[in-house]
């Protein structure tokens, strides 16, 4: 009896001892690139490049904007499947526009697979090309599940550029699960389709002057990685990638988020 006492009083101080720790945070490495359609300013294929990015910086989820699927002589060359086979990581792609040679729009690799997926068409004036957004959840440990998504807004139209941001945000800003997007928004921290994030999410490079589109001048952020806003998440490093300056004519992004 004396025993059995014992040996309940260890296990009830064992489990408030594990019960007060505080939990470990996930760490989660996120790149979002826009690729050019598969190729470098000297318009040549990107993707060995590509590779190697993703190679030295070991990204978990990666947004990809303006991939293409395009036919080629009778074969269909899918830049998106083609990173995936040579990464071993899942991937989705959301289209955004269709011609007789293919198609072209956003994809997400991940190195989780999949639980659920979504296509969301954006508004647009008339005129516009079409746009979407992607978005994939994911488990990247237990007791985390998060929404993963990617979008490129129309890059010529402000109007367009901010009817969309605000239509993103709305879509995604009451979410129950955390969130994390990465975009080609277009768009600088100082002009309208920025506002639209300001409230709910952390803009992973907040106070950043570092450019992300290779032309600009310092402050020319136009690529984004966002965190819906909540208690349990934190933005613990960010960088913009500029070793390979011909790949694009944008930099890859890329932050690391932490998940309690």
């Amino acid at each position: 009896m004396v025993r059995g006492v014992y040996l309940l009083l260890i296990l009830l101080v064992s489990c408030t001892l594990l019960a007060s720790q505080p939990r470990r945070a996930v760490e989660i490495k996120v790149m979002s690139f826009n690729i050019r359609h598969g190729l470098n300013l000297n318009d040549e294929p990107n993707l060995r490049d590509i590779l190697k990015i993703i190679d030295e910086n070991k990204p978990d989820l990666i947004a990809l904007q303006a991939v293409d699927s395009l036919i080629d002589k009778g074969k269909v060359q899918f830049q998106l499947r083609q990173i995936a086979a040579q990464t071993g990581m899942d991937y989705l792609y959301g289209v955004a526009d269709k011609s007789e040679n293919g198609s072209q729009g956003v994809g997400i690799l991940s190195t989780w697979p999949f639980e659920k997926t979504q296509v969301i068409d954006l508004p647009k004036t008339a005129g516009s090309d079409p746009k979407v957004l992607l978005c994939g959840l994911v488990k990247p440990a237990r007791g985390l599940t998060l929404r993963f998504c990617n979008s490129r807004l129309e890059y010529a139209s402000v109007m367009d550029r901010a009817l969309q941001a605000a239509y993103i945000n709305q879509m995604l800003v009451n979410s129950v699960q955390p969130v994390l997007i990465g975009m080609d928004m277009g768009a600088r921290p100082n002009e309208q389709p920025y506002f639209s994030f300001r409230k709910n999410w952390q803009d992973a490079a907040q106070g950043s002057q570092l450019q992300t589109w290779n032309e600009g001048l310092p402050g020319d952020r136009l690529d984004y990685i966002f965190a819906l806003l909540n208690s349990r998440v934190r933005v613990k490093n960010y960088k913009v990638i500029r070793n390979y300056p011909r790949v694009s004519d944008h930099y890859p992004i890329l932050a690391t988020i932490e998940f309690w």
